[in-house]
């Protein structure tokens, strides 16, 4: 099936760094035919700026079918996307797999998050690298094998990732801020808190509510407009981008795998145009495996 692609332009009440235009994609889990297409679209996308970034907002993998390729697109997303640089944030799917496979993790922290990343979609990730051996059921087997296992290129790009990126007074975090706290002390929760201790509106990575229903002042989220993923479409049919960019949000997650469709914004200053891909819905092999 081929990938249509449509744009829509807003105004944003505030702006990026000049001279830098920023495309930022949302979350993909395991679908690299909309990555794919998204990158194609920078591409073919006239530069208007001298310096042009890729930002990845996290949740790359699971769910989907095509994990490990979806990251080696983002490990060469700068190139596809003709710009001067890639930056990659963690979600909480690459957080719990890097919890999970990370060799520094304890094994009793390690344990849980591989529990939850594996309720998560995380089983179909680790089916990719397993390369078609049949998964142990015992866990502490399991994590032996994954660990041993998974393509140092995936680890080194895991290591890699970013808790969150700022261009001015855009603020770009996989899940959101919480507008209870101080916005610098919110943003410095650790990446690595053990599964069991989450409390996930304290976390960068996590937090739903009550961001997602926030309506801030003029002064946005502690004087920043945020672009982020994580809950798909706000988890309501009636979301619409106006109403988020009311409320000093943008959210690029469009529930990637449900219904086939990726987003990504291209900002400039305080203009933003949000391109959707939309592909076909549901799980299904791209590559017939």
């Amino acid at each position: 099936m081929s990938i249509a692609v449509d744009r829509r332009a807003f105004v944003l009440p505030r702006a990026g760094a000049e001279g830098v235009e920023i495309f930022a994609i949302g979350d993909i889990h395991g679908r690299s035919d909309l990555l794919s297409a998204l990158l194609e679209e920078a591409a073919r996308t006239p530069r208007q700026a001298k310096r042009r970034i890729i930002v990845l907002l996290g949740d790359l993998i699971d769910r989907g079918p095509d994990s490990l390729g979806t990251i080696d697109l983002a490990i060469a997303a700068a190139r596809l996307a003709r710009a001067d640089e890639a930056i990659a944030l963690m979600g909480n799917h690459e957080i719990l797999m890097r919890l999970a496979l990370d060799p520094a993790t304890p094994l009793d922290e390690a344990i849980p998050a591989l529990e939850v990343w594996m309720l998560n979609g995380g089983a179909l990730t680790i089916a990719e690298f397993l390369r078609g051996d049949v998964a142990p059921a015992d866990l502490v087997e399991l994590l032996r094998r994954a660990r041993e296992q998974l393509p140092e290129r995936i680890g080194a790009w895991l290591r890699g990732l970013r808790p969150h990126w700022r261009s001015r007074d855009l603020l770009f975090v996989h899940a959101g801020v919480n507008p209870a706290f101080e916005l610098e002390a919110f943003l410095a929760a650790p990446w690595d808190t053990p599964v069991e201790s989450l409390e996930g509106s304290r976390h960068w990575a996590w937090v739903r509510w009550p961001f997602i229903d926030a309506a801030p002042g003029p002064e946005g989220f502690g004087g920043v407009f945020v672009i982020h993923g994580h809950t798909p479409g706000d988890l309501s049919p009636e979301a619409t981008h106006e109403d988020q960019i009311r409320r000093f949000r943008l959210n690029l997650d469009a529930g990637s795998v449900q219904s086939g469709a990726a987003e990504m914004a291209i900002l400039r200053g305080d203009r933003a145009e949000v391109v959707r891909a939309q592909g076909q819905a549901g799980h299904r092999s791209l590559h017939g495996r």
